[in-house]
Protein backbone atom coordinates (compact mmCIF):
# COMPACT_ATOMS: atom_id res chain seq x y z
CA UNK A 1 0.00 0.00 0.00
CA UNK A 2 1.29 3.65 0.08
CA UNK A 3 1.45 6.05 2.44
CA UNK A 4 0.40 9.42 2.18
CA UNK A 5 0.67 12.56 4.70
CA UNK A 6 -1.39 15.27 4.82
CA UNK A 7 -1.29 18.74 7.07
CA UNK A 8 -3.79 18.08 9.84
CA UNK A 9 -6.43 20.57 9.72
CA UNK A 10 -10.30 19.96 10.31
CA UNK A 11 -10.51 19.63 6.38
CA UNK A 12 -8.11 16.87 5.55
CA UNK A 13 -9.24 15.12 8.61
CA UNK A 14 -12.79 14.86 7.48
CA UNK A 15 -11.55 14.27 4.23
CA UNK A 16 -9.51 10.95 5.14
CA UNK A 17 -11.67 10.04 7.76
CA UNK A 18 -14.79 10.10 5.67
CA UNK A 19 -13.23 7.88 3.15
CA UNK A 20 -11.67 5.79 5.40
CA UNK A 21 -12.90 1.76 5.75
CA UNK A 22 -10.40 1.69 9.38
CA UNK A 23 -9.17 5.18 11.23
CA UNK A 24 -6.81 4.92 14.59
CA UNK A 25 -6.80 7.99 16.22
CA UNK A 26 -3.80 8.53 18.81
CA UNK A 27 -3.06 11.66 20.03
CA UNK A 28 -0.92 11.94 23.10
CA UNK A 29 0.04 15.46 24.12
CA UNK A 30 2.28 14.94 27.38
CA UNK A 31 0.12 15.60 30.82
CA UNK A 32 -2.89 16.97 28.91
CA UNK A 33 -6.19 15.48 27.48
CA UNK A 34 -6.31 14.52 24.18
CA UNK A 35 -7.90 16.84 21.99
CA UNK A 36 -11.16 15.68 19.91
CA UNK A 37 -9.74 16.44 16.52
CA UNK A 38 -12.23 13.39 14.87
CA UNK A 39 -16.15 14.83 15.54
CA UNK A 40 -19.73 13.22 15.51
CA UNK A 41 -20.37 14.61 12.59
CA UNK A 42 -17.32 13.44 10.67
CA UNK A 43 -18.12 9.78 12.25
CA UNK A 44 -21.89 10.89 10.96
CA UNK A 45 -20.25 10.66 7.35
CA UNK A 46 -18.25 7.86 7.44
CA UNK A 47 -19.07 4.44 5.67
CA UNK A 48 -21.60 2.29 7.13
CA UNK A 49 -19.62 -0.57 9.06
CA UNK A 50 -16.31 1.21 8.82
CA UNK A 51 -14.57 0.99 12.24
CA UNK A 52 -12.28 3.73 14.26
CA UNK A 53 -10.24 2.88 16.94
CA UNK A 54 -9.25 5.79 19.48
CA UNK A 55 -5.84 4.75 20.96
CA UNK A 56 -5.78 8.16 23.08
CA UNK A 57 -9.23 6.96 24.99
CA UNK A 58 -6.82 7.21 28.51
CA UNK A 59 -6.05 11.05 27.73
CA UNK A 60 -10.11 11.12 27.16
CA UNK A 61 -10.25 10.16 23.64
CA UNK A 62 -9.23 11.98 20.09
CA UNK A 63 -12.51 10.80 18.99
CA UNK A 64 -15.77 12.66 19.84
CA UNK A 65 -18.30 9.73 19.87
CA UNK A 66 -16.21 7.34 21.91
CA UNK A 67 -16.05 6.90 25.57
CA UNK A 68 -14.00 4.06 27.24
CA UNK A 69 -15.14 0.53 27.05
CA UNK A 70 -13.03 -2.66 28.03
CA UNK A 71 -11.80 -5.74 27.00
CA UNK A 72 -14.80 -7.64 27.91
CA UNK A 73 -16.80 -5.05 25.60
CA UNK A 74 -14.53 -3.50 23.71
CA UNK A 75 -17.04 -2.60 20.95
CA UNK A 76 -20.08 -0.59 19.90
CA UNK A 77 -21.60 1.25 16.63
CA UNK A 78 -22.74 4.52 16.74
CA UNK A 79 -23.85 6.20 13.26
CA UNK A 80 -22.91 3.15 11.66
CA UNK A 81 -19.68 2.75 12.52
CA UNK A 82 -17.71 0.62 14.81
CA UNK A 83 -15.59 2.21 17.70
CA UNK A 84 -13.37 0.13 19.40
CA UNK A 85 -11.86 2.68 22.39
CA UNK A 86 -10.51 0.07 25.09
CA UNK A 87 -9.03 1.64 28.20
CA UNK A 88 -5.81 0.63 28.80
CA UNK A 89 -4.92 -1.47 25.42
CA UNK A 90 -2.04 -3.32 26.61
CA UNK A 91 -3.71 -4.89 29.16
CA UNK A 92 -4.65 -7.09 25.95
CA UNK A 93 -1.26 -8.37 25.86
CA UNK A 94 -0.15 -8.45 29.78
CA UNK A 95 2.64 -10.55 28.92
CA UNK A 96 3.72 -9.00 25.98
CA UNK A 97 3.45 -5.24 27.13
CA UNK A 98 4.79 -6.35 30.70
CA UNK A 99 8.37 -7.42 29.01
CA UNK A 100 8.31 -4.27 26.75
CA UNK A 101 7.64 -1.69 29.71
CA UNK A 102 10.26 -3.73 32.10
CA UNK A 103 12.99 -3.30 28.99
CA UNK A 104 12.16 0.21 28.48
CA UNK A 105 12.34 1.09 32.17
CA UNK A 106 14.86 -0.91 33.59
CA UNK A 107 17.69 1.07 32.74
CA UNK A 108 16.11 4.35 34.69
CA UNK A 109 15.83 1.63 38.04
CA UNK A 110 18.99 1.03 37.58
CA UNK A 111 20.40 4.43 37.63
CA UNK A 112 18.21 5.04 40.67
CA UNK A 113 19.55 2.50 42.64
CA UNK A 114 23.27 2.91 41.76
CA UNK A 115 23.28 7.07 42.31
CA UNK A 116 20.18 7.58 44.27
CA UNK A 117 17.29 9.64 42.51
CA UNK A 118 18.40 12.93 42.75
CA UNK A 119 21.68 12.29 40.98
CA UNK A 120 19.82 10.34 38.39
CA UNK A 121 17.28 12.81 37.73
CA UNK A 122 20.03 15.50 37.47
CA UNK A 123 22.34 13.01 35.46
CA UNK A 124 19.36 12.07 32.77
CA UNK A 125 17.06 14.41 30.90
CA UNK A 126 15.06 12.10 29.84
CA UNK A 127 14.59 10.62 33.57
CA UNK A 128 13.69 14.33 34.60
CA UNK A 129 11.36 14.63 32.78
CA UNK A 130 9.11 11.74 33.83
CA UNK A 131 8.81 13.82 37.34
CA UNK A 132 5.75 15.34 37.89
CA UNK A 133 5.54 16.03 41.17
CA UNK A 134 8.67 16.82 43.90
CA UNK A 135 7.95 17.30 47.33
CA UNK A 136 4.28 18.24 46.84
CA UNK A 137 5.28 20.67 43.73
CA UNK A 138 4.37 19.64 40.37
CA UNK A 139 7.42 20.02 38.34
CA UNK A 140 5.75 18.78 35.21
CA UNK A 141 4.43 22.54 33.14
CA UNK A 142 1.33 20.41 31.03
CA UNK A 143 -0.27 18.80 34.31
CA UNK A 144 0.25 21.96 35.89
CA UNK A 145 -1.80 24.08 32.93
CA UNK A 146 -4.38 21.29 32.79
CA UNK A 147 -4.96 21.68 36.72
CA UNK A 148 -4.37 25.25 37.17
CA UNK A 149 -1.07 24.69 39.83
CA UNK A 150 1.87 26.59 40.22
CA UNK A 151 4.59 24.93 38.15
CA UNK A 152 7.95 24.31 40.20
CA UNK A 153 11.91 23.72 37.62
CA UNK A 154 12.39 20.11 38.99
CA UNK A 155 16.26 21.33 38.80
CA UNK A 156 15.65 24.14 40.99
CA UNK A 157 13.41 21.68 43.93
CA UNK A 158 16.54 18.89 43.23
CA UNK A 159 19.41 21.13 44.00
CA UNK A 160 17.96 22.90 47.03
Amino acid sequence: GDVKTRMSNKYNIYDEVTKADLVIGGVLIPGAKAPHLVTEDMIKDMKEGAVIADVAIDQGGCVETTYPTTHDDPVFTKHGVVHYSVANMPGAVARTSTYALTNVTLPYAVQIANKGYKEALLDDKALLKGLNVYEGKVTYKAVAEVFDLEYHDAKELLTK
